[in-house]
Parts: structure tokens; C-alpha cells; sequence
């Protein structure tokens, strides 16, 4: 597991890695689900549109929620690209700005 790998849960729920790799935690991870542009509210800032899998999602830095290592398998993806989003989301989501 990597921070921004893409997961898809058994509920069918996409979701991201938001934890670093750094402290060596995998029996749990911080996710944020990713949600269908135009299906959930998007905050300017707080919930980064990003593509994937020849979609265009939002995600739902406020839906954060810690699952286990082994409730998220193998990864699917990454949005790494969005590397610099994620983490001003974050900033806003923890910090106000």
C-alpha cells in the first residue's frame, strides 16, 4: 500500500489512500472515498476533482475514515497525479485554509 493508491472497497466504494508510508502503519489507513462529480456537493478546494478510470470524480477529503490493510487488497490505481490537491484538501480540511 502506498499513499494516493486507489482501492475499491467490497461495497463497490472507490476510495484513496491519503496516509503516508513514512510511519509504517498498515494494519490500518486513512481513506477518502471517491464520489461521482455532480452526484455529491463539491467544496472549492476541499474536495479535488480527479481523474480516474476514464471518470471524473470528487473527493470527499471530509469523509475521511480509517479502514484496515486488509479490508483494501491489492490497489487499482493511483492519484498520484493529484498529488498537490489531495494534500491542499487536507490543509483546508484540518487547518481552514
Amino acid at each position: 500500500m502506498a499513499q494516493f493508491d486507489v482501492f475499491k472497497l467490497k461495497s463497490g466504494i472507490f476510495v484513496v489512500d491519503l496516509q503516508t508510508d513514512l510511519i509504517g502503519i498498515e494494519a490500518s489507513r486513512i481513506v477518502a472515498p471517491l464520489r461521482g462529480q455532480g452526484a455529491y456537493t463539491a467544496f472549492p478546494g476541499l474536495t479535488p476533482k480527479v481523474e480516474f478510470a476514464d471518470q471524473t470524480w470528487i473527493v470527499r477529503v471530509q469523509e475521511l475514515a480509517s479502514v484496515t490493510g486488509k479490508e483494501l487488497g491489492d490497489p487499482i490505481g493511483t492519484l498520484e497525479h493529484a498529488r498537490d490537491e489531495l494534500k491542499r484538501a487536507l490543509d483546508i480540511l484540518i487547518d481552514g485554509f
